[in-house]
């Protein structure tokens, strides 16, 4: 286990890696003393060195300026004060505090809850594994980045989707909060509602994590409610919306191209051949030929854009009154225009006040002349005739 831990710390640190061992005297002699007994340490002076794959992991007496980590060893008793000293001689790097004695155990989960310093209790006289400060070191490095898997369905949610933003909030919430390795566990602990978190894996030589997020029993069917606007809240429901949306989807089909050419040049034709009904056949004879003349009928929706003008003058006076008031109105408008549309008149804002005459216009042709539109309409497609002239009365 020590050798493999090595192996992790050198490939974290690019190839190998430096650990400073400072600290009380005792406690720090007594783990560099049990350090160097591990197989295949080369001791060098106050150095003891593990040669690695790609490199060596260094154990070094008395601290070493260049060092990548620090493990700072004391005894059970510390306190705050000498914490605070391990986070100094660390200097920024990455340190965990090796407490060692009887209470130990006691002291680590107090500097832990407390002063939020990594510490290990290690009993020396009767550790057989000492690589466990060395794994917590492991996880004292810099949290590099993290991976959030979300559930396929929410993937193509946009980012103003009540779950979807609730789930940013939470990630831009923990984010500050991991700087370490061994803080990735947060990102878990903060979704545990709607969105819970699957499963956390944590690469400490990569300094990486992986969070994949599932949905609770039920979110599915809520959220598809939401985004329709209809009620999906069961397998039988959605089946039931999934059929009106199939005939929408064939309506749909029928006029996007018209719609859109209309939007586009304000003309557009949606034809209906598979609508089209047949006749039967009749004979015909012009002189001395004979022929059989095949007729076939079909709709055709022509879609005109019309552009509906609508005024209200919800102002109007004589004299120096007037004047200041629709000059009032043209500063808020140019201050903030939504403003002004919203200001309320009588009962109605501006807004109202035109929708209602735009609704008003756009019924406004009646049913005598929409048919006589469409018997011109009908002329001019069968019988070619292009010339119109059009009397408005």
């Amino acid at each position: 286990m020590w050798n493999e831990v090595c192996q992790q710390l050198c490939a974290r640190s690019g190839g190998s890696c430096n650990v400073a061992l400072v600290g009380a005297e005792e406690s720090a002699a007594a783990f560099f003393t049990a350090a160097a007994g591990q197989a295949g340490c080369v001791q060098e002076g106050g150095k003891a060195v593990f040669p690695c794959a790609e490199g060596s992991f260094t154990l070094v007496r008395n601290g070493a300026p260049e060092a990548d980590a620090v493990l700072y060893a004391a005894a059970s008793a510390i306190g705050a004060e000498q914490a605070a000293a391990a986070m100094a001689a660390a200097e920024g790097k990455p340190f965990v505090l090796l407490v060692t004695g009887a209470d130990a155990a006691e002291a680590c989960e107090r500097l832990s809850a407390v002063c939020d310093v990594p510490a290990v209790a290690c009993d020396l006289a009767q550790a057989e594994d000492l690589s466990a400060p060395l794994r917590e070191l492991l996880f004292s490095f810099p949290a590099a980045g993290v991976d959030i898997d979300l559930p396929d369905w929410m993937s193509v949610l946009p980012q103003e989707s009540r779950v979807v933003a609730a789930v940013l909030e939470k990630v831009r919430e923990v984010a500050p909060k991991i700087v370490r390795v061994r803080d990735f566990p947060l990102l878990a602990a903060a979704f545990t509602e709607e969105v819970y978190c699957a499963s956390l894996e944590a690469d400490p030589v990569t300094g990486t994590a992986r969070c994949t997020l599932a949905a609770r029993e039920g979110l599915f069917h809520r959220v598809l409610s939401e985004e329709c606007g209809a009620d999906v809240s069961d397998d039988l429901h959605l089946m039931a919306y999934i059929g009106t949306l199939r005939e929408a989807k064939k309506f749909y089909n029928v006029f996007k191209n018209a719609v859109a050419a209309a939007d586009a040049v304000g003309y557009g034709i949606a034809a209906g051949e598979a609508e089209a009904a047949l006749g039967a056949p009749e004979l015909f004879r012009r002189g001395n030929r004979c022929g059989v003349r095949l007729k076939a009928d079909a709709p055709a929706y022509h879609i005109i854009k019309v552009d509906v003008h609508s005024e209200v003058t919800p102002v109007s006076g004589e004299g120096e009154r007037g004047e200041q008031l629709a000059k009032g109105m043209l500063e808020s408008y140019e201050r903030d225009p939504d403003a002004l549309w919203g200001t309320d008149m009588f009962g109605k804002t501006f807004r109202q006040m035109v929708q209602e005459s735009l609704r008003e216009r756009q019924g406004g042709v009646p049913d005598e002349v929409r048919a006589k539109l469409r018997r011109a309409l009908t002329r001019i497609v069968n019988e070619g005739k292009g010339g119109v002239v059009c009397i408005l009365l």
